[in-house]
């Protein structure tokens, strides 16, 4: 902090005392003597009073990264404080940023020794902001003096909400045997198979004894392996369409593409699968390679919560695609206005890889007030209704965003088709 310096109050009581004496002394005047005292009497007390010590002052933010429309805290300590009768803080408002109390200023007295002062933060829409910085204020008795103190400025992530999402559909057998997708052969799992012979190599605790008993020779519970998949996020971050209210009102379409990204990506990590992430349009390189684990979460969500729209809707395909394997599932959510994306569902498609779009345009888009604008709307959203349809009928289904449930159709025929004899050339 500062050293301690007069505030204008102090020079101005100063100021004033002086004045008036010399005032009562040329003029004499002994009712302007009287009138003087007090404010003589205050300025001088104050010298005497001011704190011999420079407060010590300690802050932090508790939490640096919260989930979206959680609440974080801000927090100041001072030491020192012997001789200082109230301390400050204030901080200007930032968008996205909710501070408790909501004037963005608060203040406290000072008890034994020491005090502190504390905000309330809370995110009410995903990304990374900034927050601060905090001007400290402590001022001694009568407002005489004051040292100030001004913080760093913080940054805030505010990762996506964990919006409702659940898949009752499984995703169709792929390599690993971490995940809760049932294999097309048996090995270790927990889903039950079929009771057969002893083999040499079974497990003793596979022994089925009731069995073994009627048929007089031992027999053993099978299961079907578990096994993992992957699923490869694409998220298009061309454009933010729509308004934003934050996570308490209206969802503009990146808002919901990333929320929708963040629940597919909790849903299948939590399973065991593994997931990864690549976003196009964005400003910078944001890709998070196939993972699974909890590690792997906190990864894509710290992606998503950097997005910034803006960048070259192009880039992803200027850099060339990443090596996808073929029993991957992509997942590629977008509000489907500019052709880029459906280009890339489509290039991923004739590369034999299964892939769906999300939808995730909001209702209220053409409501901008304008009727030239809305026109423009409506015009841009029949051109999209006809390249939906032709996608459609390459086979590349398109659904819109509704939370949970969304991908059951889409599950149900990968698995339907996945279980269906193929034709092999020998």
């Amino acid at each position: 902090m500062t050293a301690w310096r007069p505030t204008i109050a102090h020079l101005r009581s100063s100021l004033a005392a002086v004045v008036m004496v010399v005032i009562a002394v040329v003029w004499r005047r002994p009712d302007v003597l009287v009138l003087a005292m007090p404010f003589a009497i205050v300025a001088g007390w104050s010298v005497v009073a001011r704190p011999p010590l420079v407060p010590v002052v300690r802050h932090e933010l508790a939490n640096s990264t919260v989930r979206e429309g959680d609440v974080t805290l801000w927090r100041c300590q001072f030491d020192d404080v012997d001789g200082v009768d109230i301390v400050t803080a204030a901080v200007s408002p930032r968008q996205w940023l909710v501070t408790t109390p909501v004037g963005g200023v608060t203040t406290s007295t000072v008890g034994d020794g020491s005090t502190m002062l504390s905000f309330t933060l809370r995110a009410t829409r995903w990304g990374r902001h900034s927050f601060g910085p905090v001007s400290v204020a402590v001022t001694s008795a009568w407002a005489s003096f004051r040292s100030v103190h001004q913080s760093p400025q913080y940054l805030l992530t505010s990762v996506p909400a964990a919006v409702t999402f659940d898949a009752a559909s499984s995703l169709r057998p792929a390599n690993g045997l971490v995940g809760l997708n049932r294999s097309t052969r048996q090995g270790d799992g927990s889903e039950f198979a079929s009771v057969r012979p002893f083999q040499v190599g079974d497990r003793m605790r596979r022994i089925r004894w009731s069995s073994s008993l009627r048929s007089g020779t031992l027999q053993v519970t099978s299961t079907w392996a578990e096994q993992d998949s992957l699923v490869a996020l694409i998220v298009d971050a061309t454009a933010d369409l729509g308004q934003s209210e934050g996570v308490d009102g209206r969802a503009s379409s990146l808002d919901t593409t990333v929320r929708a990204a963040a629940a597919i990506a909790e849903h299948y990590l939590h399973r065991g699968d593994r997931v990864s992430l690549r976003v196009f349009g964005s400003t910078g390189s944001q890709h998070v390679a196939p993972a699974a684990g909890r590690a792997q979460l906190r990864r894509i969500l710290d992606t998503l919560a950097s997005i910034r729209p803006g960048g070259d809707p192009l880039g992803l395909v200027a850099r060339g695609r990443t090596a996808m394997p073929a029993d991957a599932l992509a997942i590629l959510l977008s509000p489907v206005v500019s052709p880029v994306a459906l280009q890339q569902a489509v290039a991923l498609a004739r590369r034999g890889v299964t892939v769906a779009v999300v939808e995730t345009l909001p209702a209220d888009v053409i409501d901008t007030g304008d009727s030239l604008t809305a026109l423009a709307w409506r015009i841009r959203l029949l051109e999209r209704r006809r390249e939906i349809r032709t996608v459609q009928e390459i086979g590349i289904p398109v659904v819109h965003w509704r939370g949970p449930g969304s991908l059951d159709p889409f599950l149900r025929d990968v698995a339907r088709r996945a279980s269906a004899p193929r034709m092999a050339r020998r």
